[in-house]
């Protein structure tokens, strides 16, 4: 017989692993909302047999699913970017989701680092264990308006079974997550204490606890889920880098462009005040700088306003002794965010461990091709921008032999 194994999850987390679950389970309580049961072969063939309709039709049934939530639900709306619902990112992102976990229910292994990612994702917007059942209800709706008399009894309780199972080890892992890896659970308010203006397009924000608690530094590269209350608009998440490393001053910086038609971004370059309270989620991220790494050479791609976990990396980097390359991609030249900062750097370091690349599109300069070979696996490399751009540099890079690019995308996990 064919098992569901829990032992899975300690298959996700190769480098923490041992630590977070021992945690978990011999001080640390999750919620439990599901009982995970082993699924039988006949259970597992059966839903696998499913695949091929879901990964036809997934993206019709998640958005099914979350207008149906939004609707029924729309306390959970302030989880939700409604620009990745329009754009139909989130939805492909879930549908995705379905189809890898029918396509792998007798070894998670091979999708562990994605389902990571959604752990980290779920982390940093505060994700709370009692979510699961409203997402269970809203897709077992969803399911049965794309599908209808196609799916019997059988259908409903197996698929049932097999959620609450994933469901139940989500719930483990982003308990453990919470407990063991962030400053603080949930979130805490913070302050407006300094607005400065980066360039024409960007404002960084430095926040502080309102309550005058200690923080602690963020890993380089992190960043912070906030939620924001704007007048009598409902509440909204975002999530933003820190943009600088930790100072004396027991403050976060987050530097934020204003986008055209950009609810949050529009507020915080022409409305925020200091002084101004914005709840807030500890640190979190994957992409962070790689201390253990025994390269030597750093290379950062940054794409507009992708440069912001790129500062804190970039310091820590040359604080270690190492040498850093970076290429800086913009649209025009009064949209250049941390000039100032640029020059600091290699007057501290000097410029023979501070090479800067800078192009400006509407100068006609764009990185090509030939910059990018000059990056090659010896170099620790960073990459971060709009998805076009990442896709085009990864792709580069691969060519060159760079096995491990360290990357991330805004929003939901890419797929």
């Amino acid at each position: 017989m064919a098992l569901f194994n829990p032992n899975h999850i300690k298959l996700m987390y190769r480098q923490s692993t041992e630590r977070l679950f021992t945690t978990m389970s011999t001080q640390l309580k999750a919620p439990q909302l599901y009982k995970i049961e082993p699924l039988t072969t006949e259970e597992i063939d059966f839903l696998k047999s499913l695949a091929p309709a879901v990964k036809e039709n997934g993206v019709t049934v998640t958005s099914t699913m979350y207008n149906h939530m939004f609707e029924t639900y729309p306390q959970v709306k302030p989880f939700f970017n409604m620009t990745n619902q329009h754009t139909k990112r989130q939805p492909k992102v879930l549908a995705f989701s379905l189809y890898a976990y029918l396509t792998h229910l007798d070894d998670l292994n091979p999708i562990a680092p994605f389902v990571h990612q959604i752990v980290v994702k779920h982390c940093g917007l505060a994700v709370e264990a009692n979510q699961y059942p409203v997402v269970e209800k809203c897709l077992t709706y969803a399911f049965g308006k794309v599908f209808g008399d196609a799916l019997n009894d059988h259908f409903y309780k197996v698929f049932s079974k097999a959620y609450g199972n994933l469901a139940q080890l989500l719930i483990d892992a982003e308990w453990a997550h919470y407990h063991t890896e962030m400053q603080w659970v949930g979130f805490k308010d913070f302050k407006v204490t300094k607005l400065e203006k980066e360039c024409e397009d960007v404002t960084s924000v430095y926040l502080t606890p309102a309550d005058g608690t200690q923080l602690k530094p963020a890993l380089p590269g992190q960043y912070l889920g906030l939620r924001w209350a704007v007048g009598d608009h409902p509440e909204v998440s975002r999530e933003y880098s820190i943009s600088d490393t930790f100072q004396n001053d027991n403050t976060f910086r987050i530097s934020v462009r204003l986008i055209s038609n950009g609810f949050i971004s529009t507020y915080v370059n022409e409305q925020l005040k200091v002084g101004d309270v914005i709840k807030t989620v500890a640190p979190v991220g994957n992409f962070i700088y790689k201390k253990d790494s025994p390269k030597g050479k750093i290379a950062l791609f940054a794409g507009g306003i992708g440069i912001t976990p790129l500062v804190s990396i970039a310091e820590t980097a040359l604080a270690d002794g190492k040498s850093i390359k970076f290429f800086y991609s913009n649209r025009k030249t009064t949209t250049i965010a941390f000039k100032s900062w640029f020059e600091d750097l290699q007057s501290r370091f000097g410029k023979d461990r501070v090479e800067l690349h800078s192009y400006v599109s509407s100068e006609g300069e764009k990185l090509k091709v030939k910059d990018i070979d000059s990056v090659d696996d010896s170099y620790e490399t960073y990459l971060l921008g709009p998805v076009e751009y990442m896709d085009f540099v990864k792709t580069e890079l691969e060519k060159n032999g760079v096995k491990n690019v360290n990357l991330e995308y805004f929003g939901p996990t890419n797929v």
